[in-house]
C-alpha cells in the first residue's frame, strides 16, 4: 500500500526564512514590531537576547517543515529556553522607557500563541504567494470563517463574501485577522462563480476604527473586528519587490524596471511552485522575453544555451538581459558573472525565494584576469577562516565578496538589495567580506 505523505508548504517556508531579527529597540513589546514590518523580521515580546530568537525561529522552521504540532514544538523547545535562562517570569528594563518591569518569558501558554500565530501568519503568506501564482485560473477569492465556538462574530460581516484577487480589500481584511483566528480564503474560478450563480460582493464598509499605539503614540486606523496590527496582508508585504528593484536597476527607466520587476517576480513564484530555477531571456531593446527552465533531475542548473548567445535559433536580439531565480538567497554565482564577458548580455540579475535582488553589468576591465586574482587572494581565507562555516554559508560569503571585489577593479557594476536575514548575515561576517574583497 502506497502511502502518501504531505507536502511541505514552500511558500510559507521560504516566507518565514526570510526573516530577519527584529532590532533590539522593537523586542520588548508586541507593539513594537508593527503590521507589515512582521512580513520582514522575526520578533519574540521580551526576547531581547538573539540566541533565544535562534531557539524559537529554529523550532518553528522545523514546525513549519517537518509538519510538527503544537506539543513537538512545546516538547522540544521548553527545555532549551529554560536551559537558556528565558523561562517563567523575570524582572527586565524596558528599552524605550528605561523603567524595571515585572514580565512574563516563556511559559506553555506562550509557546502556544508563538506557535499558532506563526504557523497561520506563514502559511497565509504562502498561500498568498499561490494566489498570485495561480489567480489568471482562479481571479476570485471567497472569505471563510470556520464554524466553531471560538469563532469571532465580528468576522461573521466577511463570511462568504467574495471579492476579485486584486481588490485592495484583501490588503486589510486578509486572514488571520487576529490571535487564534480560524478565518482563510479559498480561490474561485470564473466557471464556479457561473455555476453557483454567484457574483463579486458588493463593497462593504470596514468600519475603521482609530487605535493608538500606546508604545509609539502612532494612530491608526482599523477595520471593525480585526486586532490591531492583524489589519496587513503579510503575503504582499513579503511579495513586494518595487523598492529592490529600483536599487539594482538604477540605469533602467520606469517602464523597463517596471518589465523586467514583473518578470523577476514571475520568476520567483514559479521558483517556488516548481522547485526549480528558471532563466529568462530577454531583448533589451523590446519587451520580448524566452524562458528555460532547469531540468528536473537537476534544478538548479539552468544556464542560457550557447547557440542562443551566438544569435542563432529563434530569439535573434542583439542585445540581451538575463533574470533567472536561484533556489536559495545565494549571491550571484561564478558562472552567472561569466556570462557578462559575452558582447550580447548587457546584465544579469537573479531573485531569490526571500526576495533579495543581485544584478551586475559588464565593467571596463577584462574579468578573466580578475576571477584568477581572486581565487588566490581567496584560498588562505576560505581554507583557515571560512573551514567552521556551512557549505551553504561558506558560498553566501565568497560569492559576495567576489562580487564586491570585481566591481573595485572595474570588472563589473555590482548592485543588490537584501532581505533584512541576509543583511544581518553580512554584517556578521564584514570583516571576512572585506579581506577578501580588497
Amino acid at each position: 500500500m502506497i502511502t502518501l505523505e504531505p507536502l511541505p508548504h514552500r511558500e510559507a517556508i521560504e516566507y518565514f526564512r526570510s526573516k530577519g531579527f527584529a532590532p533590539q529597540l522593537q523586542r520588548f513589546s508586541h507593539l513594537d514590531l508593527w503590521r507589515e514590518e512582521h512580513a520582514r523580521n522575526f520578533v519574540v515580546a521580551k526576547g531581547m537576547r538573539d540566541d533565544v530568537l535562534a531557539l524559537i525561529r529554529g523550532e518553528l522552521d522545523q514546525a513549519l517543515s517537518e509538519g510538527r504540532t503544537p506539543a513537538q514544538f512545546q516538547a522540544n523547545l521548553e527545555p532549551a529556553l529554560q536551559k537558556a535562562g528565558w523561562w517563567g517570569k523575570s524582572v527586565m528594563t524596558d528599552p524605550l522607557t528605561g523603567e524595571l518591569q515585572d514580565v512574563q518569558l516563556g511559559s506553555v501558554r506562550r509557546l502556544r500563541t508563538i506557535y499558532d500565530t506563526n504557523m497561520r501568519t506563514a502559511h497565509a503568506a504562502g498561500h498568498w504567494a499561490r494566489i498570485q501564482r495561480t489567480k489568471k485560473a482562479f481571479p476570485y477569492l471567497q472569505y471563510i470563517q470556520v464554524e466553531r465556538p471560538s469563532k469571532r462574530h465580528d468576522h461573521e460581516r466577511f463570511h462568504d463574501k467574495i471579492w476579485r484577487v486584486d481588490d485592495p480589500i484583501w490588503q486589510r481584511i486578509y486572514p488571520p485577522n487576529g490571535y487564534f483566528c480560524g478565518c482563510h480564503v479559498v480561490q474561485r474560478t470564473e466557471g464556479w462563480m457561473k455555476r453557483h450563480n454567484r457574483q463579486v460582493s458588493p463593497s462593504i464598509d470596514l468600519d475603521e476604527q482609530p487605535w493608538t499605539n500606546k508604545r509609539t503614540g502612532e494612530v491608526f486606523d482599523v477595520p471593525r473586528g480585526v486586532h490591531p496590527g492583524f489589519d496587513a496582508n503579510p503575503g504582499a508585504a513579503w511579495l513586494d519587490i518595487k523598492e529592490r528593484v529600483s536599487e539594482v536597476m538604477p540605469d533602467l527607466n520606469d517602464e523597463r524596471q517596471a518589465y523586467e520587476r514583473g518578470i523577476l517576480q514571475g520568476l520567483r513564484l514559479r521558483q517556488m511552485g516548481i522547485g526549480r530555477e528558471t532563466l529568462v531571456v530577454s531583448d533589451a531593446d523590446e519587451q520580448s522575453s524566452i524562458l528555460f527552465d532547469a531540468p528536473p533531475d537537476r534544478p538548479g542548473a539552468v544556464s542560457v544555451d550557447a547557440a542562443l548567445l551566438e544569435g542563432s535559433g529563434s530569439f535573434q536580439a542583439d542585445r540581451i538581459t538575463l533574470l533567472h531565480s536561484h533556489l536559495t538567497d545565494s549571491p550571484l554565482s561564478y558562472s552567472d558573472i561569466q556570462t557578462l564577458g559575452h558582447p550580447r548580455v548587457l546584465s544579469v540579475t537573479a531573485i531569490s525565494p526571500g526576495g533579495a535582488i543581485w544584478r551586475a553589468k559588464p565593467g571596463s576591465q577584462i574579468l578573466g584576469p580578475q576571477f584568477r586574482e581572486f581565487a588566490i587572494r581567496a584560498k588562505p581565507i576560505v581554507e583557515s577562516d571560512l573551514k567552521a562555516l556551512s557549505e551553504s554559508d561558506r558560498a553566501y560569503i565568497i560569492q559576495h565578496a567576489l562580487g564586491l571585489f570585481l566591481e573595485r577593479r572595474g570588472a563589473i557594476h555590482y548592485h543588490y538589495s537584501l532581505t533584512d536575514r541576509l543583511k544581518q548575515f553580512f554584517a556578521k561576517y564584514a570583516d571576512l567580506i572585506e579581506r577578501l574583497s580588497t
